[in-house]
């Protein structure tokens, strides 16, 4: 049996057991390199490298850094800021949630989606619970607002996607350029209408059984028993508490745009005054770390070594070039590019299929005639709308976990924002193209 095959038939089968729900999801994504290792497709160190990554070790760091702040009084503080100011009047509600999707975008701008919802779904879910709002819609929202707020403000690495768009065109021989705005010209129309749909319509779809409290859950059972064994800090304590919680968040935002620090190395610094301090020790420190993500992150992220080793990137990006070799309408090229590439990314890392996708998507459309800046970023957007499940990025994965999804709820309730998004791409990009509002 060939190690494509291989790959297919165990992508398949997890795929199966994910949304079956038979066997638990974590155990799952465990079994996925093992299986990838006994039949050769993976060494032993591919197949388990997603465990000892860099992104694995951010999200201990990160999970023990919010467990710092739920030993303060911190989150009770702000829920009767909330009920009393933000959540007051005929509409508090509504404002509590558009607070928290801004809040989520804004974070996720500034340092990355799944640093931004480790630090605000505490906060998030603390705050939804007192207001009444519907727990997994409110954690869902925010997770695709943050999700997909890459390229909306002209700040950090954003600023420099246009230089990595123009790589990919000089490489291939294109003429056209994008210009330094064009990034955000192209995304910020389209994310706006992504964000008005989730909150004024989309919300309410996410999943509809939830309540206004998640019990017996992640917010349930386990805030009951964290709030049992929760120690009383001194007046010294929680100020340090909340200080380093909050400074680690504004480090964490400097270094992400201006030094190449890891983040863990800030979280880690301050996990370490945290228990010198008496704020955290080490057995509350692990109870805050969410083993599940870990777990099915480590687990699942072999696959898209699998799929390199295998060839299947490849393979799947040349078939796609070969069925569209046959078509020049650049409205059906663009959309199945981006179809493809935003299918392909809810099983595997997004990375990796922008990785792949991006440089082919110029040369088809150099080769069909269709303007290569199109093709390229909706090789870039549709891969990067990670939103229907939680293989699909690792923020999603954590929001999947925290909130106790099951599957089908998870991906039929974000699959209207999807193709609102997509739609509104597949609106408002050919005009920039048409009328030279990029690249001119």
């Amino acid at each position: 049996m060939s190690q494509s095959l291989i790959v297919i038939i165990v992508t398949i089968i997890m795929i199966i057991a994910f949304f079956s729900g038979v066997i638990p999801i974590a155990a799952s994504a465990l079994a996925v390199p093992m299986v990838l290792q006994m039949t050769g497709v993976l060494s032993f160190k591919e197949a388990f490298a997603g465990f000892s990554s860099s992104t694995v070790v951010s999200l201990f760091t990160l999970f023990i850094l919010g467990g710092i702040l739920k030993q303060t009084t911190f989150l009770d503080d702000l829920k009767a800021f909330v009920v009393t100011k933000v959540a007051s009047g005929k509409n508090g509600k509504r404002h509590v949630l558009l607070a928290a999707m801004l809040m989520s975008m804004l974070l996720s701008t500034f340092t990355s989606p799944s640093s931004a919802m480790v630090i605000m779904l505490p906060i998030v879910i603390s705050v939804a619970k007192e207001v009444k709002l519907p727990i997994k819609n409110t954690i869902k929202a925010c997770t695709d607002v943050a999700n997909t707020s890459n390229n909306v403000l002209p700040v950090g690495s954003a600023l420099t996607a246009y230089l990595t768009f123009n790589g990919f065109l000089e490489a291939a021989g294109a003429a056209e350029r994008f210009n330094a705005m064009d990034p955000f010209i192209a995304k910020v129309p389209t994310f706006l209408v992504f964000f008005l749909y989730i909150y004024l319509i989309g919300f309410k779809h996410y999943c509809k059984t939830d309540v206004t409290g998640v019990s017996e859950s992640a917010v349930g059972k386990k805030k009951k028993r964290e709030e049992r064994e929760k120690r009383e800090l001194t007046p010294l304590q929680n100020k340090l508490g909340k200080i380093l919680f909050f400074g680690s968040a504004a480090v964490i935002i400097y270094t992400s745009m201006f030094t190449g620090v890891d983040l863990y190395i800030i979280a880690g610094i301050a996990i370490l005054i945290a228990m010198v301090s008496g704020i955290i020790d080490y057995k509350e420190a692990l109870r805050s770390v969410h083993w599940d993500t870990i777990f099915i992150y480590g687990g699942t992220v072999s696959l898209s070594q699998a799929m390199s080793n295998a060839g299947l990137n490849e393979l799947i990006a040349g078939s796609v070039s070969n069925v569209l070799g046959g078509m020049s309408n650049p409205y059906i090229i663009t959309a199945a590019i981006f179809i493809v590439t935003f299918v392909l990314t809810q099983f595997c890392s997004n990375r990796t299929v922008g990785a792949v996708f991006r440089p082919v998507a110029v040369v088809i459309g150099m080769g069909l005639g269709v303007d290569p800046r199109l093709t390229l970023l909706a090789a870039h957007y549709g891969s990067s709308l990670s939103t229907l499940t939680p293989m699909a990025s690792s923020t999603q994965l954590y929001s999947f976990t925290v909130g106790e999804f099951n599957m089908r709820e998870y991906f039929w309730g974000s699959l209207g924002p999807a193709m609102i998004f997509f739609a509104a791409f597949m609106i408002w990009f050919p005009i920039c193209i048409q009328y030279g509002l990029v690249g001119g």
